[in-house]
């Protein structure tokens, strides 16, 4: 009686290796390739090791994949609600404009440089209109008061807020895209009579 030998130690060829594993010979050579399966020799694998070689590469390899698909998954998620959040701002924004609770950097600008070019055209006057007035006149309060009122004059301008200065074109914008539908409207219809009295 032989003794058995241990199933550890058991060295197999190429071809036991594929019909264990179900696979054909080319792919036992390409896992071998891999790195997957370990093999001693040519056409020949340790048989023990190589099972237990193939249920791991089974084990993690599902694994990564499915790592990668979380991964994959998270960060379409990520970008998506960063999308939303920007549509959403942009939605905000829009709403806040029509509301006159905030104005474009140009409309700011331009109204601003305005608003300061007339206020600087403005104090420029003052000696000019003021000298007349205090030509001869003795009294220091008085004086002062003069100059003290066209000052504060000048300064009500400034205060003088109308949201309405912010506008900008959006208004005419908005005319314009009426006007232009309502023009290709009425192209599109008179060309329509025109086919049909030629027709």
């Amino acid at each position: 009686m032989t003794a058995k030998k241990d199933v550890s130690e058991l060295i197999v060829n190429t071809d036991a290796m594929a019909n264990l594993l179900g696979f054909t010979r080319q792919r036992i050579n390409q896992l071998a390739k891999e790195g997957i399966l370990e093999k001693q020799a040519a056409g020949r694998f340790p048989l023990m090791k190589n099972v237990q070689r193939y249920i791991e590469y089974l084990r993690t390899g599902a694994k990564d994949r499915g790592n990668d698909d979380d991964e994959a998954q998270a960060l379409y998620w990520e970008e998506k609600a960063l999308h939303e959040r920007a549509k959403r701002e942009t939605a905000e924004l829009r709403l806040a404009k029509l509301k006159n609770q905030v104005h474009d950097a140009a409309d700011v600008e331009l109204v601003l440089t305005n608003m300061l070019v007339t206020f600087r055209t403005r104090i420029l006057s003052i000696p000019d209109k003021i000298a007349p007035k205090v030509l001869g006149v003795k009294n220091l309060a008085e004086i002062s008061d003069t100059v003290n009122n066209e000052l504060l004059e000048a300064l009500s301008e400034l205060s003088e807020y109308d949201p309405a200065m912010f506008a900008g074109d959006d208004a005419h914008e908005d005319e314009n895209e009426e006007s232009v539908s309502e023009n290709s409207a009425g192209r599109c219809a008179s060309s329509k009579a025109d086919d049909q009295r030629m027709g």
